[in-house]
């Protein structure tokens, strides 16, 4: 788990998810056959022994194909994962207006652009109308203080317990997953230093933060956006592997309720350790859904639906400070924190993110 965000985008997916869950994929199978090494004196003094005259290339060798995605199968996941996650970063672009404390993510190729995803900042007055959320909220600690520190990491087996993911059968889901959290970090960030929100603990000292308080902005929450991220390509990659049939809506759907919810627990106890506001967690399920949503549009060739956030309505109808909960729906035209459009765009398929998806839902039953 310690690769993780701090390390970037490459360090994220070479120490990422895989080295933290036993060993994780790279490491093969723990303590066996995979794992023996021998000194190089031991291999220099074997070969010498056993070489003889060198005859020359005398194996059949099936050479590759040039930007063939099969050649994948044949790579080590840290380098593989680099390939891909080039690949998805390949024709999106953030652009800011700092006068409407707005952002976008856009996908660009071909002369067209679509907006994937917009963000309206909140305001100090916002912000400081939710503290006393997070004053209220510290009443959970003693009982949530294990998961919360144990939750500060990529929380890889709190979702291995909702849907029974092991290293040994999943480790190409493995790889999707820790790919997903490296592509979502580079951007969670980015957004975080648009907006450049103050933490709670900052503006009282009566938060007392149980954990360290991370040295970046506060808006989005980067644990609800990977959070949500997570508990959405699960389920997507879940109903890929068993769709819908007969009376049975597909395993992904017949998940979704226990994903969500564990996604929402992990962004609430952010809150509960004294680090977000509850509006952190609302832009981070925003946030996180619309970045699987591409991730599984790019591996399939599907549909994208423009998602954005707008912190002004982020209020109880009296005015009141709102806080984080499933119960809102994200799928509102317009005239609602959350927003989405009726219509969608295909985006194109990207072959070596598509071979990866392909491989992970064959990991399932």
């Amino acid at each position: 788990m310690s690769g993780g965000v701090s390390g970037g985008v490459s360090g994220g997916v070479s120490g990422g998810v895989s080295g933290g869950v036993s060993g994780g994929v790279s490491g093969g199978v723990s303590g066996g056959v995979s794992g023996a090494v021998a000194s190089a004196d031991a291999l220099i003094t074997n070969r010498a022994a056993i070489v003889g005259p060198f005859d020359g290339p005398v194996l059949q060798v099936k050479w590759p194909q040039v930007n063939d995605p099969a050649n994948l199968k044949r790579w080590a996941p840290t380098p593989r994962l680099l390939a891909i996650g080039n690949e998805l970063q390949e024709g999106l672009r953030v652009d800011t207006n700092a006068r409407r404390r707005r952002a976008e993510l856009h996908f660009d190729r071909r002369g067209r652009s679509d907006t994937l995803v917009m963000l309206e900042g909140p305001d100090e007055r916002l912000i400081k109308e939710q503290l006393p959320l997070v004053a209220a909220y510290a009443n959970l600690r003693a009982d949530r203080a294990v998961e919360i520190v144990d939750q500060m990491g990529y929380p890889v087996a709190f979702w291995s317990s909702v849907i029974g993911m092991t290293t040994h059968r999943h480790k190409k889901t493995l790889e999707l997953i820790e790919l997903a959290y490296a592509f979502t970090a580079s951007f969670t960030q980015r957004f975080k230093f648009i907006f450049s929100i103050t933490r709670a603990d900052e503006f009282s000292p009566q938060i007392q933060a149980m954990i360290p308080t991370p040295g970046h902005g506060s808006w989005p929450s980067g644990h609800a956006t990977e959070a949500f991220l997570i508990a959405t390509l699960l389920e997507k990659l879940l109903d890929a592997a068993a769709p819908a049939r007969g009376r049975h809506p597909g395993n992904g759907a017949a998940s979704r309720e226990q994903l969500q919810r564990q996604a929402a627990r992990i962004a609430v106890n952010r809150t509960v350790a004294g680090v977000h506001y509850p509006i952190d967690s609302a832009c981070g399920r925003l946030l996180g859904t619309a970045l699987a949503e591409y991730i599984v549009a790019r591996a399939t060739g599907g549909k994208v639906h423009e998602r954005g956030f707008h912190a002004e309505l982020f209020r109880e109808p009296d005015g009141g400070p709102k806080d984080f909960s499933l119960e809102d729906s994200m799928d509102h035209a317009s005239g609602h924190p959350y927003t989405r459009a009726r219509q969608g765009r295909t985006v194109p398929e990207a072959p070596l993110l598509a071979w990866l998806w392909n491989e992970a839902v064959k990991e399932w039953p």
